[in-house]
């Protein structure tokens, strides 16, 4: 009965997802076309985190309320890390899907989000939710100040680099879908490790917004790319494992992220107005549909998440070398892509 009760968890969270994504529909909440990078048809429905963050919410709380505190409670294989710092890493990635649909809603001024999202990811670290060290072959990082600041910098460029890839049906929650199986993963592949069973939860409620995502019927919106982007982020931080397993988890979205905002500083463009010179968007741009775009990163997220399995199995210097390995890797893609699609002019994308 043990190992029925998360399947049937991940099955309850799949239904409440997609009928609560349907629900958003209706809420009148759209992402409209501007004939710039929102060139869809005609205004698409983009609640559809707030669906899935729901559902998630939902399914966490029967558990909590049937079998004790059994998603929150640290050693229970149900989530990473010890209570009740999984507890305020849900409660931060809740904030962070707040502020998301306050944008989606109201249309925030982007320095007003920027600076409620930094209140929460500075607040979360200083409340537990960091990394406890960070280990190179140059050696090990437990200042508790820089271990702190450097986990407030993570949930910071990782919440934000989800919403900036969420411009292309499927792409940021589809990635994120497989970066948490990932990180189930790794535990696994730890010592005496399981696969926390909350995560296929989350897979779960991700997988049924794909299914309204993919047919380009609903939207991710903010509330998604951060919230859901800031769960991930966070359970991370408090799993335990390597600093650089973390990271190279998030390679698919990192690089292309960063070496986008380099090249918009490089050009002096704002950083946070609306743009299409991610790689993603490119391949766009070229004549790649949505779903060869998806499968793409899907496929780099997959092969990252083996990677870094790999690092923490191995242990040692492995997980810094297999960062740098497909960081390296990654960047040289990145640049091959915008050399190839330079010359293309924009196009449609999603979101």
């Amino acid at each position: 009965m043990a190992t029925l009760i998360p399947i049937l968890a991940a099955l309850l969270a799949f239904a409440i997802s997609y009928y609560a994504c349907e629900l958003m529909k209706r809420t009148g909440v759209t992402d409209a076309p501007d004939g710039k990078r929102k060139t869809q048809r005609a205004p698409v429905p983009r609640l559809g985190g707030v669906g899935v963050m729901l559902a998630i919410a939902i399914v966490f709380a029967l558990l909590a309320l049937t079998y004790g505190l059994l998603p929150v409670t640290g050693g229970s294989d149900w989530l990473p890390g010890p209570a009740p710092v999984t507890a305020i890493a849900l409660a931060a990635s809740v904030l962070l899907a707040g502020v998301g649909a306050w944008d989606d809603i109201h249309n925030l001024a982007p320095s007003t989000k920027l600076g409620f999202i930094a209140i929460i990811c500075i607040a979360a670290p200083m409340l537990g939710v960091a990394a406890p060290s960070l280990d190179s072959p140059f050696g090990t990082l437990t200042l508790t100040a820089a271990m702190v600041a450097g986990s407030a910098l993570w949930l910071i460029v990782f919440s934000n680099a989800a919403n900036f890839m969420d411009g292309s049906n499927g792409l940021s929650l589809g990635s994120l879908a497989v970066m948490f199986a990932g990180l189930g993963a790794c535990q696994a592949a730890e010592a005496g490790g399981v696969f926390p069973a909350g995560l296929l939860v989350i897979i779960a409620a991700i997988g049924a917004f794909l299914v309204h995502n993919m047919r380009g019927t609903l939207y991710a919106g903010d509330a998604g790319a951060f919230g859901l982007g800031g769960l991930f982020a966070t359970l991370a931080l408090i799993s335990g494992l390597p600093v650089w397993s973390i990271a190279t988890l998030a390679l698919p979205f990192l690089i292309d992220v960063l070496l986008t905002l380099i090249l918009r500083a490089k050009r002096h463009d704002p950083w946070f107005e609306a743009h299409t010179d991610h790689a993603y968007q490119a391949l766009r741009r070229t004549g790649w549909s949505h779903l060869d775009v998806a499968v793409l990163w899907w496929s780099l997220s997959a092969a990252c998440a083996v990677a870094a399995a790999i690092g923490v199995s191995g242990g040692g210097a492995l997980p810094f070398i297999l960062f740098w390995l497909i960081a390296i890797t990654l960047s040289g893609c990145w640049f091959a892509v915008l050399h190839k699609t330079r010359d293309h002019l924009p196009g449609s994308v999603g979101g």
